[in-house]
């Protein structure tokens, strides 16, 4: 990898498609605020993580999924529950894109791990396109 992506500041895209609208958005739009300024905070220190520093316990590559990997973030504990977000997607160039996101609920998300590689799919094939995410 050339140092050039290797230290990089890192653009964060999300999945669109006419099908399916620009999903990743919709789910960070509709977070409660105090869960988004959580979410921010993440993303904002990996924003400038160099590539190789994305590790455990706020990464997973998920090795053998088909090319996506998932960002997690802390536990939100609230008068509605606890939360625990994740963001399915996959490095591109000085990109990560955001394909999936959710309240994980279970160990093992094999529903949206599917949903993150249909996506993956769909985009490799040109079926669907990515936008820049907005968090403000």
């Amino acid at each position: 990898m050339s140092d050039e992506v290797e230290d990089c500041i890192w653009t964060f895209l999300g999945f669109e498609s006419a099908k399916e609208g620009r999903p990743v958005q919709t789910w960070f739009d509709g977070l409660p605020p105090d869960h988004l300024d959580a979410v921010k905070d993440r993303l904002g220190v990996l924003q400038v993580t160099s590539r190789g520093d994305w590790d455990e316990p706020f990464f997973d590559p998920l090795i053998g999924e088909g090319g996506i990997s998932e960002i997690k973030f802390d536990p939100i504990k609230c008068m509605k529950g606890q939360f625990y977000y994740r963001v399915y997607g996959f490095f591109e160039d000085e990109a990560y894109i955001f394909l999936h996101a959710t309240n994980k609920k279970v160990k093992n998300d094999r529903p949206g791990k599917a949903i993150a590689k249909r996506r993956l799919h769909e985009l490799q094939e040109s079926r669907a396109d990515v936008h820049q995410i907005d968090l403000d």
